[in-house]
């Protein structure tokens, strides 16, 4: 979102803005009116710069630790610099990919992972990659393993090149040449078709079972289920965790703590970035933007993959609100075009 102030900022404040924010980037220490006046590319006094820096503040865009120090960019402050960024890469080509096309792996979860750990080595930043949603693929095969007397594994090979695994375990031992029919049923019934639930309905209340085969299909509907069910079937694959980031970006070092635990609540960071996401858009959370509590002392960069007509996962970039923004979006907007390219014979 563009960010919108009844007093627009002047060329000369934009200018300031910017250097400022693109010097505390890179340094880390609050940024004084006389780097700011060296490095301007036009004429301009130590003394305007802190006239400037004083109605930037007064709009909420930096402020300074204290009274002696330069200034710094407030979330306000990021923002406008981001969506400028945003504004600037919008409809011109993608950069490349820190990944290329012929380097994945043909199995979609691997690449996934690839797609990640790239990512974060090319940012140092945490990077988070939602795998593609099985709706729209097709279901190859149906493997029905009897592990133990009672334990059944279903598999199901889907044509993304996604494997789902659910256990089941029975009270009492499975009859094997019901597990065989039951194989043999369901890849002649639904093998190779549009994974929806009618498809599955149809082959697992098909009137013209047995009783005796009808309970039976009965007792893997829990794992069609989950293949159905978009956020349990969703995988989050999370690349730069081991070496997060540079800790010296960081002001408190509880907060990076704090992320990492939030990893582990996967259903939150799938409903964020879930969150309003559109196939060749920039997504951008900044600071206490963020709507998880958790997440606002950093900032989120990400945009959709997919299908021309919908969006099938995200990738997206997590760091601290004094990240490179230019790099972030332009990473995320290269990495979703290329697992766009990369799934779109897969998918109907």
């Amino acid at each position: 979102m563009e960010v919108e102030h009844v007093m627009p900022l002047t060329q000369r404040q934009k200018i300031i803005l910017r250097i400022t924010t693109e010097q505390y980037i890179r340094s880390g220490v609050p940024v004084s009116s006389r780097s700011v006046a060296a490095q301007a590319d036009f004429k301009v006094s130590a003394s305007t710069v802190r006239n400037e820096f004083a109605t930037l503040e007064e709009l909420g865009y930096l402020t300074h630790p204290h009274i002696s120090a330069g200034r710094v960019p407030t979330d306000l402050g990021y923002r406008k610099i981001a969506d400028s960024l945003v504004a600037a890469q919008t409809g011109k080509d993608v950069a490349q990919p820190p990944v290329q096309l012929d380097e994945l792996a043909i199995e979609v979860d691997t690449a996934m992972q690839q797609t990640s750990e790239a990512m974060a080595r090319a940012t140092n930043l945490l990077a988070l990659v939602v795998a593609p949603r099985t709706s729209g693929a097709r279901l190859r095969h149906v493997e029905l393993l009897l592990l133990q007397s009672s334990v059944l594994l279903v598999v199901f090979i889907v044509s993304t090149g996604r494997v789902t695994k659910e256990m089941i375990e029975y009270p009492a031992p499975v009859d094997l040449g019901t597990v065989e029919w039951a194989r043999a049923y369901l890849n002649e019934l639904i093998g190779d078709s549009l994974i929806s639930e009618r498809t599955i309905r149809r082959a697992l209340t098909n009137p013209e079972l047995s009783h005796k085969e009808a309970a039976f299909l009965g007792t893997l509907e829990r794992a069609f289920s989950r293949l159905l069910d978009e956020e349990s079937s969703a995988e989050l694959y999370v690349g730069g965790a081991s070496t997060l980031l540079d800790a010296s970006r960081f002001c408190d070092l509880d907060e990076l703590h704090r992320l990492m635990c939030l990893l582990e609540e996967r259903y939150l960071i799938l409903r964020v970035l879930r969150s309003a996401l559109d196939r060749d858009r920039v997504y951008l959370s900044i600071g206490e933007e963020n709507v998880v509590e958790t997440l606002r002392s950093f900032s989120l960069v990400a945009a959709g993959y997919g299908l021309p007509q919908r969006t099938l996962g995200t990738v997206s970039l997590v760091g601290p609100t004094r990240m490179d923004y230019e790099s972030a979006i332009a990473t995320v907007r290269g990495t979703a075009h290329l697992l766009s390219e990369f799934l779109e014979d897969r998918y109907e």
